[in-house]
This record gives C-alpha cells, structure tokens and sequence, in this order.
C-alpha cells in the first residue's frame, strides 16, 4: 500500500488517528490516498480497528475484558543479536495478537527514474517465497481468520498481522519469513508488477500526460511546502512516469533496495497480546534473529529552518473561510514529540468546546494535527470558519496558544483537561492492534525512540511550565505557516463581466497601438497570400501551441510572483490586480504572436506593405530589398532561414514568390495571380549594382 505522494499522518479529534494510505499486495482492497498534490486523508485508528475486524465476523465486537489502568506501561525491550530491535507488550485477555514490523525508509529513497520501488519493494515480501505461492502465503494468516498488510510511506514501511491469541506464535513466525531476504526472481516480479501498476493507477503515458509533463517541469514549478519550508529537495518530477518507471525497475533492483535498507539493525518488531512473555520472545529470536546481519543503511535527511514565517490568503467561491496555521518541527526529540501529541489533544479539546460546541458556534470543523516526515514535521491547526464569524474564531485560536505559551490556564481548568485527555488516551489503547498502530504513526524510528514510550505516563505527569516551555518555541511566529482561504467578495456574473470588459478594453487597446493609418492614394496593388489548406492547418497548431506554452510561462511567472509576494498581501483588490495584470500580459503577448503573420501584401509607388492578420504591417522600400523572385521547394524550405521566415507556400508544383529584405525575415508566397504579381513586383523593384534580379516563367 502507497500513500504516492508525501506521507501525512493527521491526528483531529480522535487521540489515536492514523492516515490510511492505498492497500497493498500483502492484503486487501481498501481506502486509497489522494493523488499527486492532495493530502492523505486521517483515518482514525478506531475506524482501522473496524475495518480490520469486520472481515473477520468471529471476531467482531470483542475488546479487552482486563481493567488495564495504562495500557502504555510494560513494554520490554529487546535488542537481538543481528540487530533486530524487538518491543513486547503482554495485554491480558486481549482476544487478538498484533505483530509489526516496521524499516525506516519509504518512497523517498525511490532513485530518480525508478520511482515506486519502495512501494513495489513492500508488495514483493508478500509474493512467492520459500517455496510456497503468494495465495499460500496469504492463507496461511486468512484461513486463521486473521488480517495482515503492509504500508508504504515517504520515511517508513510498516507490515502488520493480527489474529487470535491462541496462533499469536504462528503470527510472529510468518511476518519474520515476509521479512526475510528474498531473491526476486524475474518471474516473480513480473506477475508482482501488473498489481502494483493497478494499484496505483499507472498507464502507458498518451498525448495529454506527455503534453501535461511538458508544460509542467520540474523547474518551472514554485518550491513545495516540503522543500520550502525544510529544505527537503524535490527529488521526483512533479508529473513522473509511472508506468515508465515500475516497467524499469529489475529484481536486481529490488534484491538491492531489501538488501540496503531492510537490514535487521533498521527492524523494529512490535508484539502485543496475550502471550507468554519468554514464548514470545524466544519466538521473535528464533524467527527474526535468524535474518542474516548486514550493515545499517539509513537515508538520513537533512533539514533547515529558514527562520521566517510564512503567511498566505486567496479568495474562492465558497461559503466559508478555510484556516489552517501550520507550526514547524525540526529535528524534534522523543519527549518534543510526545509533548506535541498532549499539545494537539488539548487543543482538540479546547477549541472543539469553545468553537463548534459553545455557545456561539463559530466554526463546524475545528482540530489540531500532527504531521512528520522523517526529522520534519508540523502541527497544524485546522477549521471551517462562519464567513461572518472569522475575527472572533481567530481570536479565540490566538488566545489558547497565548494560553499554551504563557503557562497562564487556570491550574484547575488545565488539571481537568489534562485527566480527560489521559481517560480518552486510556480508553481509545485497549486492544492489541490499537496499541500496535502506534509504531505506524510515531514510534517506527528506533534512533527516536528506543523504547516504547508509555504516552499515556507522560501525559499524566506533565505540567503546564513544560508545555509553555515547549510550546513557547513551537509557537513562535518564525515558525507559522498560516493559509487563509476566504470567499470571494463579488459575485461570479460580475466576475465574468469584469473579465470580458478587461479583454475588450485590451484587445481595443493593442488595436489602436498597432494599427498604423494607411493612405490608399497611390496604390498600385493589392495580393492576398494563399495559403495551403495543409500549411494553414499546421501554422494554425504552431500558434496555438506557442500561445498555450506562453500562457504557461505568464501563469508560472505568476505563480512565482503570488509565491512571493502577493499573496502574503491580505488585500483582495492588490490580488485581483495582480490576476488581471496576468490576462494582460497573456492577451498582449497573444496579439503580437497573431499580429506576426502575415496576410497581405499592398503595393504603392515607392514602398510595398506586408500587412499582418491583426492590426500591423512592415512598410518594404526598394532599397530594402535584397532580391526578388520565384522559387521552387528547395530553395525555399531547404535553407538555413526556414525557422525564422517560415515559407506560406510549398513551391512543390508550383514556383512561389520570394521577397528577401537585407534585414528581418523573408516571405515566399503564392496569391491569387502568382505570375501577375511576380511581374509587377520585378517591374516596381529598382535594384542597384549589388542586387540580382531573378525572373523565371512562372505557372
């Protein structure tokens, strides 16, 4: 299962929630991600555990019937001997046994040009194995009534299996053997590779993808939150080939990415049920400790703080002012993470209470998050604010995080919070695999957390002193990314106006500078160039092309100038500017490039005119000219100036018209009267001792 975009794990109002990325070969079909730039959806951890059982009817509806007062508390740890990190937890009574397993690494270490290999990686450790077919594989767990799968996520991969107690044994055996080295044999991963295409929706690229990854590269996109905020680099395109990509990736390829990360010393094992305490742990030594050591390849990813915040509002046509304040986290510590959770439920709590429950409810959709990638992170603020109510749900977000960095609730109101937090977090880690999805969440780096943590300890012992010391630095403004998204000020019937009178007025406007008054006294003729249905049809496409690529370049132009500054301005008049500036600019170039073709030509007495399809012409005088005369296809298009002066005749049966000025670009053409007004042209045309006349029959 791939989440395909970066990993998002979004905790709102439930204290345990997991985003839920694509399923995967090791399982079942099941809640997909959102493509591309979209955000993994959160999924709580309840909804998982639902979703997990329900397939499994007999064990449906059952929990834990001990009275655990801390769930978080007795978890062991073992370090075996090739490396493998092992953290157990009996939970007596509990009906299930859940085993994990979980490598620091995920799509993020994808080479360029092979993106997907983590994710294929993950659904090949489900494939053909020790001499048993991936169906067999998978039965072996299902035909027990249990559920096994695997995740794959920008910084980790995590396999899980959970089923009833008495083959909890049985569960840590078979995830070792998913584990273990596999040698990829080619047909394999052919049969292995249709899936992972399917799930992921890759194709065969055709005309629109090839059309929309020319006009999207990576350099002309603006930084993504990621990179320009953390200084993450973008290592993928913005629209990669996927479909390329999987088709490249060989067994070699896989062999080498298991060998290189999944290595037993970047393994932590989770097994939590009713189990025997030395069963269990003589069970993962003699399954898990058999997986052959090898060195410790981490992708270490490197983050920077800019040290300035961020801010950015738009307008919509929408109901409601969409808020998200998002607050950086670099390099955070295990006991910074956990701190942040207890920050994020609290803030759950409080600002549900005071602004979709209390008595004037501002907001339907209020919560807090915590997202990480790998060392980067944030916690993010997020609600769905009444149009009319936006200043006061502001005011009160502003007051509870000055509450949070000041220490200043009252001890009594943090006191009560605080114990119903713990209740909740009790409540809410009952069951083996609720306690389990901990390591995909948060606790799947051993170099963060070497142990277990007991969260729900911490969040009993901690004080308001530590929480405004925490969340004084994570507050700080240097550390705000704030998005604002409110409706639109004017209705879409007068924004259509407004948009066709700012056309009008331009096109007008360009008319009047372009257009140059001709006086027709003195005329000598007047031709109309001819132009090839075929060749009209392909100059047709060339100017539609080059308008589309410079309406592109105008809107990344745009795009980089709204980055960076104009939409940090929360004025709408300043940004509506800034858009009709971009249709002008965009209408201005387009009528130069339409106003470059040329139409007609208008002979006078001592000068001729090219004149354009819109609005202007190029005035010729005969000392302008460097020749006149009749060609055939050869020397017309077979020459060095066919792309600066691209011909409007082919000149294949019949000779054109050549008119090459000493500067600019030349025209071959062919009118209505071809040799008439070859004839006319030559007469007109007076040469000088430089100059070569050139006349041919012309038919």
């Amino acid at each position: 299962m791939n989440p395909r975009s970066f990993r998002m794990i979004s905790w709102r109002a439930s204290p345990h929630s997991v985003a839920m990325p694509r399923r995967s070969s090791g399982g079942c079909a099941g809640p997909s991600a959102c493509r591309g730039k979209a955000m993994i959806t959160a999924i709580p951890a309840s909804v998982l555990l639902a979703a997990t059982l329900a397939a499994v009817p007999h064990l449906a509806g059952q929990e834990v019937t001990q009275d655990d007062p801390n769930p978080f508390a007795g978890f062991e740890t073992l370090d075996l001997p090739n490396g493998v990190k092992v953290w157990f937890k009996r939970l007596a009574g509990a009906p299930n046994v859940a085993v994990s397993a979980v490598v620091p690494v995920g799509s993020d270490a994808d080479p360029p040009g092979k993106e997907g290999l983590a994710h294929f990686t993950e659904h090949m450790l489900f494939s053909d194995h020790g001499g048993r077919t991936e169906q067999e594989i998978g039965d072996a767990v299902e035909g027990l009534g249990g559920r096994r799968n695997g995740f794959t996520y920008t910084d980790h991969t995590w396999y899980y299996v959970t089923i009833a107690r008495e083959h909890g044994l049985f569960a840590i055996e078979w995830l070792a053997g998913i584990l273990s080295p596999h040698a990829m044999e080619p047909d394999v991963v052919e049969r292995a590779r249709d899936p992972v295409q399917n799930e992921i929706g890759a194709r065969p690229r055709e005309l629109f993808d090839h059309l929309r990854a020319a006009l999207n590269p990576a350099w002309m996109m603006r930084p993504g939150f990621w990179q320009r905020e953390f200084g993450i680099p973008q290592l993928r395109d913005p629209f990669p080939d996927e479909w390329e990509s999987l088709e490249s990736i060989t067994p070699e390829d896989l062999r080498d990415f298991q060998d290189r990360y999944y290595a037993p010393g970047a393994m932590t094992v989770t097994i939590v049920g009713d189990l025997d305490r030395d069963e269990a742990l003589s069970a993962a030594a003699h399954t898990f400790g058999k997986i052959p050591a090898r060195p410790v390849h981490r992708r270490e990813t490197t983050v920077t703080d800019p040290g300035r915040g961020w801010e950015q509002y738009g307008w919509r046509f929408q109901a409601r002012v969409d808020y998200e304040s998002r607050h950086k986290l670099y390099n955070p510590t295990a006991d910074e993470l956990l701190a942040a959770l207890f920050i994020r439920d609290l803030l759950n709590r409080r600002l549900t209470q005071r602004l979709r429950f209390g008595e004037r409810k501002a907001a339907y959709s209020v919560g807090a998050n915590l997202t990480m990638r790998g060392p980067a992170g944030y916690l993010g603020l997020t609600s769905a604010i009444d149009r009319d109510d936006y200043a006061f749900a502001t005011g009160v977000i502003e007051e509870e995080l000055d509450f949070l960095r000041n220490g200043s609730l009252e001890p009594a109101v943090f006191e009560t919070d605080r114990a119903a937090l713990v209740e909740r977090l009790r409540a809410a880690n009952r069951t083996a695999l609720s306690l389990n999805a901990w390591t995909l969440s948060f606790f799947h780096d051993a170099e963060v957390f070497p142990d277990f943590p007991d969260l729900l300890s911490f969040y009993e012992d901690i004080s308001q002193g530590t929480v405004a010391s925490f969340a004084e630095r994570l507050f700080d403004p240097s550390r705000r990314v704030l998005t604002v998204t409110r409706p639109q000020p004017v209705r879409q019937e007068v924004m259509v106006a407004a948009v066709l009178l700012l056309v009008w007025i331009t096109l007008r406007l360009m008319a009047r500078l372009l257009t140059t008054p001709i006086r027709m006294r003195g005329i000598l003729y007047i031709g109309r160039f001819r132009l090839p249905v075929v060749l009209r049809g392909l100059y047709a496409l060339g100017i539609a092309t080059a308008v589309v690529v410079l309406a592109r370049l105008v809107d990344a132009a745009y795009d980089r100038l709204m980055s960076g500054w104009m939409e940090s301005i929360d004025h709408y008049a300043v940004q509506a500017g800034g858009g009709a500036v971009m249709v002008v600019m965009l209408l201005v170039a387009s009528s130069l490039l339409v106003a470059s073709s040329p139409r007609r030509i208008l002979l006078f007495a001592d000068h001729l005119r090219i004149k354009s399809r819109a609005w202007r012409s190029r005035i010729l005088k005969p000392e302008d000219i460097a020749e006149i005369s009749v060609r055939r296809f050869g020397d017309a298009w077979l020459t060095r100036d066919v792309f600066r002066s691209p011909p409007l005749a082919f000149g294949l049966v019949h000779l054109g018209i050549c008119i090459r000025p000493h500067r600019g670009r030349s025209y071959f053409f062919r009118s209505r009267d071809t040799k008439e007004l070859a004839e006319v042209l030559l007469d007109w045309w007076e040469g000088g001792s430089d100059v070569t006349r050139t006349s041919h029959n012309v038919k």
